[in-house]
């Protein structure tokens, strides 16, 4: 049975197609006139256009970021700010930002077992903010995040969300972006993929407890939010199946998100999880626990499966969305081997109309803008049904 065949909501085929409408017939099952267009611009627009970076996201709509969408007819779909705003519900936990005089990013959450600090330090060549020091150094450290994570509530703001809607119009279609995982923190925010590992043999009990105490979390969130005017959540974890393996996403997480799904499911929504990694091993876990689509699938050069393997694993049901590797899309690949690698993502088409076209992750800043342009002639010319 296909575990989201509840969700499916079909749809009369328009008789001209937007750009919106490719994307929702997609998650509904069906076959667009031709495979979507998806970017995300964000990157790109920060470092091209001079705009600060703020790690807390947009709070309000950015007028030359639906225009950057509009010149090359792509989705606008990922790093629109949240619709909604977190607070803590126990009044013993204090979590504040700022910038020091020297441009690191601090973090300090404070709880009654302890205070926890992060510093991230802005790298102008790769337009990002890379960790200096993990906010959770050992396993005291690991128990103050839980005691702050568990007690996160939500606040909804879809105002937000509507503005960019508007501003976008035909080219929106706003993914809402709730959490990491509990094991995602762990290794993609706060601890780093080392620590948790060691940790995950050393402390085995409270690792699992920490995990199990995030996700119920973030399902409460999910609750809270559930009603609101949104098509598509997104979970971040930023899977690599060298580092969250298959076995630990059996272990960890293929239950958490079995039962995002089913939510979802029942309320006519659906499940993206975002990947920006090495896919091998874990495209059948996904579509398994009812995962509706793969959002920044990178396939070769950059990592092992070509195409072809990433649908075949995948198999028919799963969106794959992305295609061009940062290697080839940004200044180090030419225009040929771009053209071409765009050209044989588009051809897995053939195999299953399950499919976007993105960047595998973001933009790279470095891309050329006449690539980006040339996307939708691409599509056009080779991505027809």
């Amino acid at each position: 049975m296909d575990p989201s065949s509840d969700s499916k909501q079909f749809l009369p085929a328009p008789t001209v197609w937007t750009p919106r409408e490719r994307v929702r017939a997609v998650y509904a099952g069906q076959t667009p006139d031709r495979v979507p267009l998806l970017l995300d611009l964000s990157h790109w627009y920060k470092k091209n256009h001079g705009v600060f970076f703020d790690l807390r996201g947009f709070t309000q709509v950015e007028p030359e970021l639906v225009e950057l969408h509009k010149k090359c007819g792509a989705v606008l779909y990922i790093e629109t700010g949240n619709p909604f705003d977190i607070a803590y519900e126990d009044d013993s936990v204090f979590s504040e930002n700022w910038t020091d005089d020297h441009g690191v990013f601090h973090t300090r959450i404070t709880t009654p077992l302890g205070t926890i600090c992060e510093e991230r330090i802005f790298n102008p060549d790769s337009y990002s903010y890379h960790i200096h020091k993990w906010l959770v150094q050992d396993i005291r450290d690991l128990a103050v995040l839980e005691y702050a994570l568990s007690r996160r509530s939500l606040h909804p703001r879809f105002e937000r969300y509507l503005a960019w809607n508007q501003a976008a119009g035909d080219l929106a279609f706003p993914y809402v972006f709730l959490s990491y995982s509990g094991l995602g923190f762990l290794i993609s925010r706060y601890m780093g993929i080392e620590r948790t590992i060691l940790a995950i043999y050393d402390y085995p009990q409270q690792v699992e407890r920490f995990i199990r105490s995030v996700n119920a979390c973030n399902l409460r969130l999910l609750d809270q939010l559930i009603d609101q005017p949104f098509d598509v959540l997104l979970v971040g974890d930023n899977h690599d199946s060298s580092v969250q393996s298959p076995d630990l996403f059996k272990r960890f997480t293929f239950d958490y998100y079995s039962e995002i799904a089913r939510r979802l499911h029942a309320h006519g929504k659906y499940l993206a999880v975002h990947v920006d990694g090495e896919m091998r091993g874990l495209l059948q876990l996904l579509d398994a626990c009812g995962v509706d689509c793969i959002d920044a699938a990178t396939p070769s050069p950059m990592f092992s499966l070509t195409p072809e393997n990433a649908r075949a694993q995948a198999g028919d049901r799963l969106i794959l969305s992305g295609g061009i590797p940062a290697t080839v899309f940004g200044a180090g690949g030419s225009d040929a081997e771009f053209i071409e690698s765009v050209k044989r993502w588009l051809d897995i088409r053939l195999c299953s109309p399950h499919l976007f076209l993105a960047a595998g992750d973001q933009v790279p800043p470095d891309a050329p803008w006449h690539r980006i342009e040339m996307l939708s002639e691409l599509v056009d010319r080779y991505g027809r049904y």
